[in-house]
C-alpha cells in the first residue's frame, strides 16, 4: 500500500470543496488497498493533524457490518435469511402484521418499522443500568408489539430501529452482546481491523485532543460547532442504536474492510463464501437496497458505472464506502464533521470523486 503522497492533491480539493475541518481517503483496488491519506486538523483551529492512524465514526456504514455477522450467522446455522422470526419473540404478543417478518425485511429496509424507536426510549437509555442486549430486547419486543408503517415486504422504508431488531436477534441466539459478536468472533478479529471499536473516538482517554472530534455544522457555511466526546449525549448515538450505526476505526482498517467486499471474500479466505458476498450486495428486484449495502444504477451513479455504497453520519461525522464492481475499484472517504452538501446529489462527495480520481476508476482509459 502506497502512502497518502500521492493522494495530497485530492485532499486538498475535498477539503476545499466541502469546508469541513479534515478528510480522508482510500483507494481500493482489485488487489486490495492501493493508497490512502489524511489532511486537517482533528479539532478545529487546534492546529493538530489528523493522521493515517487517527480513528474516524462511520456512522450507518455500521449496517454494512451488521449484516456481514449476520450473514457469518447464516453460513452457520444459526439464522435463516427468510424464516419468519416472530417464534423468536418467546412471551410477546407479536403484532399479527408481523407474522412473516424475516431477517431479510430487517437488513432490507422493507420491515415496516418506523425509522427510529420513541425519543423517550432512546433518552431512557442513557441513564439505565440494565446490560445492552437487554435494552435491545426489550426494543425489539415493543417494535414487534406495535403495527407496522406497512405490511413487511410492502415497500421501502429506512429504519435504525429495524437493524437494532436484528442486533437482537443476533445477541438472542448467541448470548452474546452485538458489540462481543462484532468485536471478537465475528467481524472485527477475523478480519482485522484492530482499531475498530463503538462511539465517539477518544472518549476513553479524557487526555485532550488524541483523536480527531466531531464537528456539527454551525448557523454560517463552512463553520462547524466541535462536540468534545466526553459528552456522552452529544458526542454520538446512544449505545443501544449499535447495531444501526456507532462504530468507530482508522481509515485503513475502513479501507481493509471494503476491501473484503471488493474482493467477494478473497482478503479473507474462508470467512465467508463469494456466494453470500454477493447476496449482501444484491437486492431484489426493482429495489435499490440490498443487506447493508445501497446500489445504483450507472445511470443514477452520475460517474457512468453501477455503484455498490453506503454512507453514514451522526450529524457529527460523516463517512462513505463506495465500491464500482465493473472494474474492482472503490473509494471509502471520511471526515470530522457533518454538512448537506456532502450528499448533494449534484455536487456531492460521488460527483466529487468521480471528477477527481476518473483516471483512477477508469486505468485503461
Amino acid at each position: 500500500m502506497s502512502s497518502g503522497t500521492n493522494l495530497r492533491s485530492e485532499l486538498e480539493v475535498l477539503l476545499r470543496r466541502f469546508g469541513v475541518p479534515a478528510v480522508g481517503l482510500a483507494r481500493i483496488g482489485p488487489a486490495g488497498v492501493e493508497s490512502l491519506g489524511c489532511l486537517g486538523e482533528r479539532k478545529q483551529g487546534s492546529g493538530i493533524a489528523v493522521t493515517e492512524d487517527d480513528l474516524w465514526h462511520v456512522g450507518s456504514c455500521t449496517k454494512s457490518m451488521t449484516a456481514t455477522l449476520m450473514a457469518r450467522l447464516v453460513e452457520r446455522g444459526e439464522l435463516e435469511w427468510d424464516a419468519p422470526i416472530a417464534s423468536m419473540f418467546i412471551g410477546v404478543e407479536v403484532h399479527p402484521d408481523f407474522a412473516g417478518l424475516t431477517l431479510r425485511h430487517l437488513l432490507s429496509h422493507r420491515s415496516g418499522m418506523p425509522t427510529d424507536p420513541s425519543a423517550s426510549e432512546v433518552d431512557a437509555s442513557f441513564d439505565s443500568e440494565e446490560p445492552l442486549p437487554a435494552l435491545r430486547a426489550t426494543l425489539a419486543a415493543k417494535a414487534m408489539m406495535q403495527r407496522p408503517t406497512q405490511k413487511p415486504a410492502e415497500a421501502f422504508h429506512y429504519s435504525n430501529l429495524g437493524y437494532v431488531v436484528a442486533g437482537a436477534i443476533a445477541e438472542g441466539v448467541t448470548g452474546m452482546a452485538w458489540e462481543e459478536l462484532m468485536r471478537r468472533s465475528e467481524v472485527f478479529s477475523p478480519l482485522g481491523l484492530a482499531s475498530a471499536s463503538f462511539g465517539a473516538p477518544g472518549k476513553e482517554s479524557r487526555a485532550g485532543i488524541v483523536q480527531p472530534w466531531g464537528h456539527q455544522a454551525g448557523m454560517r457555511k463552512n463553520t462547524f460547532i466541535p462536540l468534545s466526546p466526553y459528552d456522552d449525549v452529544l458526542a454520538d448515538s446512544a449505545p443501544v442504536m449499535g447495531p444501526a450505526g456507532t462504530v468507530h476505526l482508522s481509515l485503513p482498517d475502513l479501507a481493509r474492510y471494503v476491501a473484503f467486499h471488493v474482493s467477494r471474500g478473497a482478503t479473507a479466505p474462508g470467512y465467508l463464501s463469494p456466494e453470500t458476498i454477493d447476496s449482501l450486495h444484491a437486492p431484489l428486484p426493482g429495489e435499490d437496497y440490498a443487506l447493508g449495502w445501497f446500489t445504483m444504477t450507472a445511470e443514477a451513479s452520475g460517474i457512468g458505472k453501477s455503484v455498490i455504497w453506503h454512507e453514514g453520519s451522526n450529524n457529527a461525522w460523516y463517512a462513505a464506502m463506495l465500491i464500482v464492481p465493473d472494474v474492482r475499484r472503490a473509494w471509502t472517504f471520511v471526515c470530522n464533521a457533518y454538512q448537506d452538501s456532502l450528499q448533494d446529489q449534484q455536487t456531492g462527495l460521488l460527483i466529487a470523486l468521480g471528477e477527481l480520481d476518473g483516471g483512477w476508476l477508469y486505468p485503461t482509459a
